[in-house]
């Protein structure tokens, strides 16, 4: 059979359909640390963070164009690792692979450990009370992870059943609290649709939020690892990608154009005007629920954002740990990571990781807010990096392999490329906002994507023994695909297929 009808079958083959797909793509996008950037964005900035937020919507369309072509040449488990090693080699495909999850669950996921819980608690007066005056508040984010962290290791991922409904919940909420906020008669006297108008007299002003705006939308590329087991991946990966993106787009304008109609954003301290506001902080959030809807409301975005935080870090601890499995099966890893629970078959040493990284992280800063958002963008930077590596190797697979069967092709190549690329570069070069130093930004980010080279380079060279920039054939990645009978490779798939269906 040639591979242009094994890679057909293969890619209608799958068992899951639309609604896994589009759940995927929005899954880890739902999470706290982008709710709480909406509602700083638009208080910071109101119509010029909208402007920065259409751009980056831009952006991330042209994309999901390229990672939605390289899901059709290579539906593959392994994903963005394989898509760069068959077009730049594996130095970059390791380089890439851990700046696009565990670098980014070092930074991210640590913002996601510690607003889990407090932006759950703020709208919980009395709870949220107790557990300030002890300082503690983040400590819920921590226990979350711990928690699904003994879970995964167990074998038990009591959310997989539920994480597609409460994502759905959770996105449906929002744009319900965010219509309501809408139509009700505004509590605030606002110079614009989104609170401050327009301002284009600093260019570099609005550059600097689309940083900020990207955080919205990274991660819609977890549909990808799915395509062995989505049926008809060819379309539904890059219909789940655009429409999913389309979605999170309009919830966050409608939610953040409410939030500045009905929340003041007033300052913390009125002895310091120039200090945080209101909607810099999660206090924002039971502000805004509790005009909306009174009592109730607050209770229930209480309850959507713990649910909602619960299975993004279930996401997380269920992904992260089989990335590194499967990178460790094809040697990119120490071997370490390949073993599994002798009942369970889970893979223990990327678990213990995935729990270790944002727990450590979160002690090390104790929870501390004001360096909450530095992280959220040093993360938008290793996401950065990852997306502009895809760009690179999916270009030139187009001239190295351009006879290679392809279906879905990005449109308008290389114009989609070319737009995300200089969009990305420009977003990290002017990443900083107002307000906050390049330093606590560039440093952290700096140093592990540094790290992360050094380690590629070494472990390529001196232990895989390999040219670590020549490329990967596609035919090989795709032969181990098709051969996957049973046995670790397998697991990979039953596993992203469980956390993704719930099966």
């Amino acid at each position: 059979m040639s591979i242009e009808k094994k890679l057909t079958r293969h890619l209608q083959q799958g068992v899951v359909g639309f609604p896994v797909a589009l759940a995927s793509s929005v899954g880890v996008v739902m999470a706290s640390p982008v709710i709480l950037t909406v509602t700083s964005g638009f208080g910071m900035a109101g119509s010029t963070f909208a402007l920065a937020m259409l751009i980056a919507f831009i952006m991330m369309q042209a994309q999901a164009t390229t990672f939605a072509e390289a899901a059709s040449m290579m539906p593959t488990s392994g994903a963005v690792y394989d898509y760069i090693s068959c077009g730049l080699g594996r130095f970059w495909a390791i380089t890439g692979t851990i700046s696009a999850y565990l670098l980014v669950h070092v930074f991210a996921g640590t913002a996601e450990t510690i607003l889990s819980g407090i932006m759950a608690l703020v709208n919980f007066e009395h709870l949220n009370t107790m557990l300030e005056h002890s300082g503690t508040s983040w400590m819920v984010g921590v226990g979350l992870v711990v928690l699904f962290g003994v879970l995964n290791a167990l074998g038990i991922t009591i959310f997989g059943k539920a994480e597609i409904v409460l994502t759905f919940v959770m996105w449906a909420t929002l744009t319900v609290f965010g219509i309501i906020g809408l139509i009700k008669a505004p509590a605030v006297s606002l110079q614009g649709w989104f609170g401050s108008p327009l301002d284009l007299s600093d260019a570099s002003g609005v550059l600097s939020l689309i940083g900020m705006a990207m955080f919205m939308f990274v991660g819609f590329e977890l549909v990808t690892p799915l395509a062995p087991e989505l049926k008809n991946a060819g379309r539904n990966i890059p219909r789940a990608a655009k429409l999913g993106l389309t979605g999170v787009a309009v919830t966050m304008a409608i939610y953040g154009a409410a939030m500045v109609h009905q929340v003041a954003n007033v300052a913390m301290d009125p002895k310091n005007p120039a200090g945080p506001h209101l909607l810099d902080t999660p206090m924002a959030i039971p502000a805004f629920a509790d005009q909306v809807m009174g009592p109730f409301g607050k209770i229930w975005l209480g309850i959507g954002l713990l649910f909602a935080g619960a299975a993004t870090i279930n996401t997380l601890i269920a992904a992260l740990p089989r990335i590194l499995y499967g990178m460790a099966v094809d040697g990119a890893l120490p071997k370490a990571f390949t073993y599994l629970h002798p009942r369970f078959k889970t893979p223990l040493v990327g678990i213990l990781v995935a729990v270790v990284i944002p727990c450590v992280h979160a002690w090390f800063i104790q929870g501390d807010l004001d360096r909450i958002m530095p992280l959220v963008l040093a993360a938008v930077c290793a996401w950065g990096v990852a997306y502009l590596l895809v760009n690179l190797a999916i270009v030139r697979l187009r001239f190295t392999r351009p006879d290679f069967p392809r279906a879905y092709r990005s449109p308008w190549f290389p114009l989609p490329q070319i737009v995300s690329s200089v969009g990305i570069l420009i977003a990290i070069w002017y990443i900083t906002p107002p307000g906050m130093h390049p330093r606590d930004i560039y440093l952290p980010f700096g140093i592990m994507l540094g790290l992360t080279a050094l380690y590629a380079l070494v472990w390529t060279v001196f232990v895989q023994k390999v040219n670590p920039f020549r490329a990967v054939a596609i035919e090989d990645i795709l032969a181990e695909e098709f051969g996957k009978v049973g046995g670790h490779a397998s697991l990979i798939d039953e596993e992203l297929k469980r956390v993704a269906s719930g099966a």
